[in-house]
Order: structure tokens, then C-alpha cells, then sequence
């Protein structure tokens, strides 16, 4: 799932590499690798009535990722920085529609340049192609389904004390999203820090689990801590907060 900056200056020549940047357009614009491209979490999700950022529905992704050059044969490395969860959110859409060829690069962008990449502000035009999207289902949930099946969950907060405080899910527990990313440089911390994290709080690698916070950004940094510490029966919930609340679906 991780990618070092080593290995990203081995393959940077590889025609069948695409380098998805997910910091906010100006950012994007003001300098980055050369051939990277910009996709922001605004343009994964969709809005429904209540605010929730939804999951973009399969026209759309196709058509967006056939544009940045992405099928089948193309292996996709997203970026980002440690505090911002958009690259999370980015790579689990990718999932999501059964890109599996997706991984993080290990270090945030904000390093990159210490490390001697070059940056550039001229935009590359990728050669479009087809994204046929092949849902996976399972990594995701609905909230009508947790709502039917609360007790059969882990369910974890991702949000900050503050938020949890204020009202969360019934029987929910609260991780913060920040106790598992690094303060180092690169996206997340090692394996052996994560899997203590949970470990702690009592989570058994048996456990179902489903992974919310308040747009479902947050929550897909929390959802890789726990892939990368050897949980795979996650879920991420994407409506999250905004929209269990929005429904009047029950608190504690």
C-alpha cells in the first residue's frame, strides 16, 4: 500500500504510472513533480441534501479517472500531506471502484523537495483512457445498514475529543485520526505504532469495523491506520456524521 520516495524516483519514467497530487488547486499550481497531476477531494464526492460528502457515482468517477490517464494496466500513487486526509479519502475512492493498482506515497509532499525532487508549475496533459469501475462493495456501508446493525460493529470516531463530546454514534468509540499519522514526514506512523493504537482501545482483528467521522474524510485516514496495521474487515462509512444526524438517527 506504501510506496518510498525511492522507489518513486525508480519508476518516475514508467509510461504506465500516474502520480495523483491531492493538496488543495493552489497549491498544486504554485509547484509540483513533473507529470503529477491534481485531484482534490471535491471532485471524488458527491453533495446530498443533508451535506454529506457521498462517494461519486460510477459516471462520474469513470469519467474523471479515464481522463487522468488511469485503467486497468496503470499503477496510481497518490500523494499528500500528513494533516490533510484528502489523500486518504482519494485513494479509497480508488479502491472503492476496484483500482487496485493504488498506493500512498510514504512521505508527504511538503518533503519532497528536501529529498532533491525537482518541482515544476507546467500542467501535463495525460492521453485519456477508459475506467471501467468494479465496485467493492465491502468496504464500504450505508447508513441505513449500520443503523439495522449497530451492534454488530466496531464502530470508531475519527473526529477530535471536542466532536465526540457534542454527540456520536451509539456505542461509537473515539480514535482520533491524528494519533495515527506522523509527525516525521511521512503519511502515517509504522505499523508496530498503530497496531499498540488499537490495541489499546481493545480492537480485535476479528472485529467488523466501520470507521466515521464528520464528512468521511478523516475517517479514511483512520480506515488505511487500521489496513496498515493488519485489520481487513473495514468499512468506511461516508456519510458519516453529517449525515446520521441529518436523518435524526439516534446519538448518545
Amino acid at each position: 500500500m506504501l510506496v518510498s520516495t525511492e522507489w518513486l524516483k525508480n519508476n518516475l519514467s514508467d509510461q504506465n504510472l500516474v502520480i495523483l497530487d491531492t493538496r488543495p488547486k493552489t497549491m498544486f499550481l504554485n509547484g509540483h513533480l513533473p507529470k503529477s497531476q491534481s485531484l482534490t477531494i471535491e471532485q471524488v464526492i458527491n453533495f446530498d441534501q443533508y451535506g454529506s460528502n457521498l462517494v461519486g457515482d460510477k459516471e462520474k468517477i469513470s469519467s474523471l479517472f479515464g481522463s487522468l490517464g488511469i485503467d486497468e494496466t496503470i499503477t496510481v500513487i497518490v500523494m499528500g500531506d500528513s494533516m490533510d486526509p484528502s489523500a486518504a479519502r482519494i485513494l479509497w475512492t480508488l479502491l472503492y471502484f476496484g483500482h487496485e493498482k493504488t498506493h500512498f506515497l510514504d512521505t508527504s509532499i511538503s518533503e519532497l523537495q528536501a529529498k532533491g525532487f525537482e518541482f515544476t508549475r507546467k500542467i501535463f496533459s495525460p492521453q485519456p483512457l477508459s475506467f471501467n469501475p468494479k465496485v467493492t462493495s465491502k468496504i464500504r456501508i450505508e447508513s441505513e445498514n449500520l443503523k439495522e446493525n449497530l451492534n454488530n460493529f466496531v464502530i470508531l470516531d475519527a473526529r477530535t475529543p471536542q466532536e465526540f463530546m457534542m454527540g456520536h454514534l451509539p456505542n461509537s468509540k473515539l480514535i482520533p485520526f491524528t494519533e495515527g499519522i506522523s509527525h516525521t514526514g511521512k503519511l502515517f506512523q509504522e505499523k508496530d505504532f498503530l497496531e499498540n493504537i488499537f490495541s489499546q482501545n481493545n480492537i480485535s482483528k476479528d472485529s467488523e469495523i466501520v470507521c466515521y467521522c464528520m464528512h468521511g474524510h478523516r475517517a479514511a485516514s483512520l480506515f488505511f491506520q487500521l489496513l496498515i496495521a493488519g485489520y481487513d474487515r473495514v468499512k468506511l462509512y461516508d456519510g458519516s456524521f453529517v449525515e446520521w444526524n441529518g436523518r435524526h438517527f439516534p446519538l448518545e
